[in-house]
């Protein structure tokens, strides 16, 4: 029987890596041994087994209704017990159904069975898998395994940016993914996030926000990392390894949609959302199955690319979504758009919250930079020795801190992935600009790689990139992102024409643009696009400018689809045709007023990238920026505005006095989007405004400055937020003692490593509330000094030394004690917290609530994801004086109705 279990776990050995590879070694072997003895308790005689029809459903009846499964399986680990139970039954009976003892004595039960052969054979029907709308149980589970191992393994791989196409690595996405900021969000935000700082309005990492909502619209620039955050979220789900805030998103089935496949056909109705994403499988799919699991609650749609649909037909994406989610009200559903394809009400009927992407923080950079150059280690080939990534790695580092501009750039997932290739084996600076980055990367991937290695092709960089224009211009003037592989063929084929130099077929033509440019792709077979859409952009820009389309781009121009092709080709173009172009960009900002702003903004935007343009046209732009878009009004159009680089500084006011708050908080956002030195004393006559919005434009400018200055000269006297201070950036934290009107201090340092002590508030004074990432063994201290404290949040500590020193705070009425809570550290400090009013703990605890019940003056208590999967035993606190007492609504406790009545239980 034993033996029969080892074969039963080796045939499960893919499902455990598609769907329990979050499950411990040790919980696998529990689940496994529990389903060998199950089976080893049996009465497997011919009698018994003939009894239960020899069929293995019946028999797995059986075992649960005759054995107590082990109490101490976790859930995952009791799906697994389930499943590997089901599976040892087919297993057996398969075995024993073939033994030749046994063939006889069947025989002989059927013959004394006949006159029970009519409902004998409506058994045997009745287990046929069905075709109707209620697929068994049995069909949809077997094929949503697969689907998800597939899933999971396609998706799991993070293209790296600036390599060619042969070079390029795969990185591991489940590995390389980059958690980043958004603003927006559910406006009930978490425990974690109300103790680090988080109000409506201001920013938090992107699962946190997204977490409680069942739908989502993320909206994001050019290269901000709304694709990879979707297939993130896809393969998490399919391995069913959420974590923190999304943990209840364990058991989703993810669907994935890819909009641009529909820009010029009808949307897909559920049955197709599988046609992409998993062709493959589509032939085994049991009919119906993708409604079962939209109407089941839980189903993961995943729509990437609002934008990439033409604006006409996007109210069709929108009613699509309607119809769904009216269908469908509990699938979850996470929808991404550039900003200027949906703003955050674009959805808001529909019951869709809305999230902005920011841009990547300096330590979010430094993180990228990192996990860049480790994946670079594997690529075929590389400009530099693969000893040399750190040393560049470094060199770039450097240069990021000393050229702001270069600085602004890397804030971007794309651009920072072109600024690491294009850093590698250098030995002059960095392009400053957007354009000299695009110019330079496209050269490096489309000539000078293949030069360097003496590889001969097919086309010179010269004539790649005449077809790569023509190409990028067809899609941008169809208003798609990619067209189907023989439509592409056709193309280039047409374009040959024109280029006497080129032989070779046109399907050669392209294979080789294909397999070399590092810019071109096939995602899938039969379909082609840009490795990212904003190459296509700066491609087909440079297009209109050779073949004089002027009067297409300022026919557009109003477009979302278009800005970055118009901003660009100012860029590309002659002073003559720059001219002309912002002229009439600004004509039909003048005859247009409800298109006016859109258009000067953009005509603002376009000084980015012009290198010479006219002096009338370039005061009359000016004008437009002094008379009407200064100060802007909200936050999302600051980044048009600070595109102009550091210019901008002339244009926007000496003071924020006589501003509303959100156009003060916009023009501290667009001063310091610059990174410019000159910036600060700007920024420093701001800074005595106390509005909260003001205040905390303030506070996350500190990042794009050298720390010292900025702390003297900016946040020195400023009010700050209530009088405190969200610390993102490790080398902020030693300027603390700076801050002369700080009470409150947040350190949250993201990807960076925690704080490891508390000597950081040597010289911090009036401290009254700290909330404080800390990891190991802490030391309790450094708080001696802050009899005022009244607040103390930790985060990730180990072991507390020195606990007496709590007892010795008379102000401290909250502790709250965040991530994996051991006994041993309850134990420690629960003598010595007596006089706390409210405690919160969150994370798993290996103790239980009998360690706090000496805690007498306690009048709330919290527990937030408290269990580790077992049930919480509140049955401790009966005789405490407890007012509040808040709970995880998925965790499972014993005792609640034994609780004095009085108490108000919260759940959370």
């Amino acid at each position: 029987m034993r033996g029969i279990g080892h074969q039963v776990g080796d045939q499960l050995e893919p499902l455990l890596a598609a769907k329990f590879d979050a499950l411990p070694p040790n919980e696998v072997t529990a689940a496994l041994d529990a389903v060998v003895d199950a089976l080893g308790s049996l009465d497997l005689s011919d009698e018994a087994l003939l009894a239960a029809d020899a069929d293995p459903e019946a028999l797995a009846r059986q075992v649960r209704a005759s054995v107590r499964r082990e109490a101490g399986l976790s859930d995952l680990a009791t799906r697994l017990y389930d499943v590997a139970l089901d599976q040892a039954c087919r297993y057996l009976v398969q075995v024993i159904r073939h033994l030749p003892a046994f063939q006889p004595r069947a025989l002989a039960e059927v013959l004394s069975r006949a006159s029970a052969q009519t409902a004998a054979l409506d058994e045997v029907l009745a287990r046929l898998p069905r075709t109707s709308l209620h697929a068994p149980r049995g069909t949809d589970d077997d094929f949503r395994d697969e689907y998800l191992r597939y899933l999971a393994s396609a998706l799991d791989r993070l293209e790296l940016l600036g390599l060619t196409m042969r070079d390029r690595p795969k990185l591991a996405l489940s590995v390389a993914y980059l958690s980043l900021s958004v603003t927006g969000g559910d406006t009930r935000t978490s425990p974690v996030d109300r103790w680090f700082g988080v109000d409506r309005g201001g920013s938090l990492r992107v699962e946190a926000a997204i977490g409680n909502a069942c739908r989502t619209l993320v909206r994001g620039e050019a290269g901000s990392g709304k694709t990879t955050l979707l297939d993130w979220l896809a393969i998490t789900a399919a391995r069913e390894a959420f974590t923190d805030q999304l943990k209840s998103w364990n058991g989703c089935v993810p669907l994935v949609v890819r909009l641009r496949r529909y820009a010029d056909s009808d949307l897909p109705r559920p049955e197709q959302f599988l046609d992409h994403a998993a062709s493959w499988l589509v032939g085994l799919m049991p009919d119906g199955w993708v409604h079962r699991v939209l109407r089941s609650g839980r189903a993961l749609v995943l729509v990437d690319g609002v934008d990439e649909v033409p604006a006409h037909r996007r109210r069709f994406v929108r009613e699509w979504l309607r119809e769904l989610v009216t269908a469908f009200p509990d699938a979850r559903v996470v929808v991404t758009s550039r900003p200027a394809a949906a703003d955050q009400r674009w959805l808001e009927h529909e019951g869709f919250g809305s999230v902005l992407l920011e841009q990547m923080t300096p330590g979010d950079v430094r993180v990228f930079l990192q996990r860049w150059h480790e994946a670079a280690r594997d690529a075929e080939s590389l400009p530099c020795a693969p000893e040399d990534l750190p040393e560049a790695e470094r060199g770039l580092l450097r240069q990021l801190d000393n050229r702001p501009h270069l600085r602004a750039l890397a804030a971007s997932p794309l651009l920072c992935a072109m600024l690491c290739a294009l850093n590698l084996g250098r030995t002059s600076d960095l392009p400053q600009s957007r354009m000299d980055l695009y110019r330079a990367a496209l050269t490096m991937l489309l000539d000078l790689r293949d030069a360097e290695r003496r590889i001969a092709g097919m086309l010179t960089g010269g004539e790649k990139t005449v077809l790569l224009r023509d190409l990028a211009w067809r899609l941008t003037e169809a208003g798609r992102s990619e067209f189907p592989l023989a439509r592409v063929t056709g193309f280039v084929a047409r374009k040959l024409k024109s280029m006497p130099n080129v032989s070779g077929s046109p399907e050669a033509i392209l294979a080789h643009l294909l397999e070399r440019s590092g810019v071109l792709r096939e995602p899938v077979p039969g379909r082609v696009d840009f490795v990212h859409r904003t190459f296509q952009e700066y491609l087909a820009a440079s297009e209109a400018t050779e073949e004089d389309r002027v009067e297409t781009l300022v026919r557009n121009a109003h477009l979302d689809t278009w800005r970055e092709t118009v901003v660009m080709a100012c860029g590309h173009g002659k002073r003559s045709q720059t001219k002309e172009l912002l002229t009439q960009v600004l004509d039909q900002a003048d005859s247009e007023p409800k298109r006016a702003r859109k258009l000067r903004l953009l005509a603002a935007a376009c000084l980015e990238t012009v290198t010479d343009v006219d002096p009338e046209v370039h005061e009359r732009v000016d004008r437009v920026i002094r008379e009407h878009l200064v100060p802007p009004r909200s936050i999302k159009e600051t980044r048009s505005l600070a595109s102009v680089g550091r210019r901008v500084l002339h244009y926007l006011p000496e003071t924020l006095d006589g501003l509303s708050e959100a156009a003060a908080a916009a023009t501290v956002r667009a001063v310091a989007l610059t990174g410019d030195a000159d910036a600060i004393p700007r920024l420093a006559r701001y800074a005595p405004d106390g509005r909260l919005a003001v205040q905390r434009q303030l506070e996350e400018a500190w990042e794009y400055f050298e720390p010292k200055r900025y702390a003297h000269e900016v946040l020195a006297d400023a009010p700050l937020r209530n009088g405190g201070i969200m610390i993102r950036k490790s080398s902020h934290i030693e300027y603390l003692s700076v801050l002369r009107r700080l009470e409150r201090v947040t350190i949250d340092l993201g990807m960076e490593e925690p704080q490891a002590d508390l000597a950081f508030l040597t010289g911090v004074d009036h401290l009254i509330e700290l909330f404080v990432h800390l990891r190991g063994e802490v030391d309790l201290r450094p708080l001696k000094a802050h009899r005022k404290l009244k607040t103390l949040v930790i985060n990730q500590a180990d072991v507390l030394r020195h606990c007496d020193v709590l007892e010795r705070l008379p102000n401290l009425t909250w502790l709250a004690l965040s991530s994996r809570v051991p006994a041993h550290l309850l134990a420690d400090i629960a003598p010595h917290i007596r006089h706390l009013t409210e405690l919160t703990l969150i994370g798993p605890s290996t103790g239980d609530l009998r360690m706090i019940t000496g805690l007498t003056a306690l009048r709330e208590l919290q527990l937030y994801q408290w269990s580790d999967d077992r049930p919480i035993d509140l049955r401790p606190l009966r005789d405490m004086p407890l007012r509040t007492l808040a709970l995880s609504d998925s965790d499972q406790h014993i005792g609640l109705d034994e609780l004095d009545p009085r108490v108000e239980v919260k759940y959370y």
